[in-house]
C-alpha cells in the first residue's frame, strides 16, 4: 500500500487494477472518487469479482475475467497495478504494459520468481525499483520515469 498509495498521490491519469484485493479496491476507489479519475479493475477469480462489482461507478469499471489476452490494455496508464492470478500471468500482463507510466507488481520476493517470473520481463523496463519494508515485496517498472526518487519511501 505504501507504494500505490505514493505513485496514486504524484499522478493523475487512469489506474488500471489487475486482481482485486480487499485493500487495494476500496483504497483506489475512494481516492479516485472526488476526481472521477478514471479506474479499471479486473479480476478472473469469480469470488473477489463479487466483492469488487459493489464498486462499480460512472469512473470506476469491474470486469470479470475469463480469458486474459482478451483483456485490452492498450490505453495509456499512468499506474497499472499487477496482483492477479494465476500467478504465471502477471509477467504476461506486464510485457503488455510497457507503455504505463508506473507498473507496480505484487509479491516480488526473489524466492517467488518461480512462481510469477518477473525475471522474464526485468529487460523489458529501463528502470526497476524493488520496495522492501513489508512483507510482501512490491516492485516498481517503468520506462518513462527514473525510480531513484522511490528510495526514500
Amino acid at each position: 500500500m505504501p507504494v500505490l498509495m505514493h505513485l496514486v498521490a504524484k499522478t493523475t491519469g487512469s489506474i488500471l487494477e489487475l486482481g482485486v484485493g480487499y485493500c487495494s479496491t476500496p483504497y483506489l476507489h475512494w481516492i479516485c472518487y472526488p476526481t472521477k479519475r478514471r479506474l479499471l479493475s479486473c479480476e478472473n477469480n469469480p469470488e473477489y469479482y463479487r466483492f469488487a462489482e459493489s464498486w462499480k461507478d460512472t469512473f470506476h469499471e469491474v470486469h470479470c475475467i475469463t480469458d486474459w489476452d482478451s483483456v485490452d490494455l492498450s490505453a495509456p496508464w499512468s499506474i497499472a497495478f499487477v496482483d492477479h492470478s494465476p500467478e504465471p500471468r502477471r509477467a504476461e500482463e506486464m510485457k503488455r504494459l510497457t507503455h504505463a507510466d508506473y507498473v507496480i507488481a505484487h509479491d516480488t520476493e526473489n524466492n517467488n520468481n518461480r512462481r510469477y517470473r518477473f525475471s522474464t520481463v526485468f529487460h523489458l523496463f529501463k528502470y526497476r525499483w524493488k520496495y522492501t519494508k513489508a512483507y510482501p515485496y512490491t516492485s516498481v517498472f517503468s520506462n518513462k520515469h527514473d525510480l531513484s526518487e522511490l528510495k526514500d519511501l
